[in-house]
């Protein structure tokens, strides 16, 4: 045997004895496997991440039978990848599920919808309201839920007459639907569900939830003697047209309920804002004004009547802007008169302007022209006060102090825009908001029925209107607001 050959021969034995005493590492050949990960910790390495997903479908099957599904997932943050490894330490799927049974919630197919916050007017200035995020499994479930929603806000025959567009047109007077939409932006996409969420499956209680926030929609109140849907609604934080959505077999503000009768005073929270803007024609009293003339042979503080009064007509087309049935906003289309008022006329004895207005209980001078349209009345928007009473009207109208006073303030505020506020030295105090024009100042002394400004819709106002207000004590400083429609008598 030549030297060549004995070098092979001996390498040969070298390293098959090399492989005798360390033996051959099948784990040392590179496998294709599953990696888990639920929140980002690995749990395990699984063969196949098919298998995995198939056992849990197979184990779950009360969720399948709770939402009425085929399939079950794998939990939202359980993550799997794939990866290239040595090692032989790989899992059962029964031992992965093991893991996460407990601890992570299984996923259903659905549908995750987003509806966004939309900007919103308050006293404190522009809040935006909350985003609100639900699940359904069907789209159509939304659909039919958002279809009962918007009913609670509008008539059913006016709905339905406006969606299948055979509303009938408006002969010499009526209401027209000319648009109704939601304000809000919805976003809808398919998604795998976490079975730990509120996942709605009936159109009736997804459709109390866009409504009250809630399914704990009953808060039931027993009713005092005496007491008005007005009075209830007030002393729970709710406007009355809120109350109605509440308790809709109640048809109307002014039905009369009987002590001890049972109603729902629930507050609702709308999901989203539903717009509706109607075109209307109505004829409107035209109230007279009563003015004075002054004889200084009468003695001082007599009076009498040269002419009485009497109220005019007109006929009156505008547009109203509501939002969740509560009037936004009126514009005045046209009007037309069809009977002009004749003011009162009344004799006094001496022309005396004192500052000092009638008290509580006399007659004040209605601080807008007529006719005019009560847009926002005095009262609750979801739990917060309004304190005064939205007047619509045209833009530049005059407004009229309401009583004989001092301005004590005249200026502009982002809120109210151009305000006046005027102390009528006897307790009570009037403010004047949103005006166009100030036509008065700080310190001046005005008298029932002066023009003191321009009607507008400057600061934070939805549409032209006046937003007038009475205070016992100084406004926004300790006063306390009332609802002039209900205190004050006007002429």
């Amino acid at each position: 045997m030549d030297k060549k050959t004995i070098f092979f021969v001996i390498l040969a034995l070298l390293l098959s004895s090399t492989a005798f005493l360390f033996g051959v590492d099948k784990a040392k050949v590179p496998q294709t496997i599953y990696k888990v990960y639920l929140d980002g910790k690995a749990i395990g390495l699984i063969d196949s991440k098919e298998e995995l997903e198939k056992y849990i479908d197979h184990e779950q099957d009360n969720i399948k039978e709770r939402y009425g599904v085929d399939k079950v997932y794998l939990p939202n943050n359980l993550d799997i990848e794939k990866e290239t490894t040595y090692s032989d330490n790989i899992s059962s799927v029964e031992d992965i599920y093991k893991k996460i049974v407990d601890i992570a919630p299984f996923t259903i197919s659905g549908y995750e919808i987003k509806i966004k916050g939309v900007e919103e007017m308050t006293e404190d200035g522009v809040e935006q309201t909350q985003t609100v995020k639900l699940f359904v499994l069907d789209k159509d479930l939304f659909s039919e839920a958002t279809e009962g929603t918007i009913q609670a806000f509008i008539d059913e025959n006016t709905y339905d007459a406006f969606r299948a567009n055979n509303q009938k047109e408006i002969d010499d007077v009526g209401k027209k639907v000319e648009n109704l939409y939601i304000q809000n932006n919805i976003t809808i996409k398919k998604t795998n569900i976490s079975t730990e969420e509120q996942i709605f499956t009936t159109p009736e209680d997804l459709s109390q939830y866009l409504l009250f926030g809630t399914l704990e929609t009953q808060k039931d109140y027993k009713v005092k003697s005496g007491e008005t849907i007005e009075d209830i609604a007030f002393n729970h934080k709710m406007s009355t047209n809120e109350f109605l959505v509440a308790n809709p077999e109640i048809t109307s503000e002014n039905v009369l309920l009987t002590e001890g009768e049972t109603v729902n005073i629930g507050t609702i929270n709308p999901a989203f804002k539903v717009i509706e803007e109607d075109y209307v024609v109505e004829y409107q009293t035209i109230d007279y004004h009563t003015t004075y003339e002054y004889d200084n042979s009468l003695p001082k503080g007599t009076e009498r009547v040269k002419r009485e009064g009497v109220d005019g007509k007109a006929k009156v087309s505008y547009i109203v802007k509501k939002a969740n049935g509560e009037i936004l906003s009126t514009e005045t289309q046209s009007t037309e008169t069809i009977k002009e008022a004749q003011n009162k006329i009344v004799i006094r004895g001496t022309k005396v302007v004192s500052g000092v207005g009638v008290n509580i209980s006399g007659v004040w001078f209605w601080p807008t022209e007529k006719p005019y349209t009560l847009n926002s009345p005095y009262g609750y928007r979801s739990g917060k006060l309004h304190t005064g009473t939205d007047i619509g009207g045209s833009y530049g109208s005059n407004i009229y102090a309401s009583n004989n006073g001092v301005v004590v303030e005249s200026g502009y505020t982002g809120y109210n825009g151009n305000y006046i506020i005027i102390n009528h030295n006897n307790g009570y105090y009037t403010t004047y908001g949103h005006l166009s024009k100030r036509l008065v100042q700080a310190g001046e002394t005005v008298e029932m029925g002066q023009v003191i400004g321009k009607m507008g819709q400057t600061g934070y106002a939805t549409g032209v209107h006046l937003h007038f207000s009475i205070w016992k004590g100084y406004p926004f400083r300790g006063g306390t607001s009332y609802n002039a429609m209900r205190v004050l008598k006007f002429k």
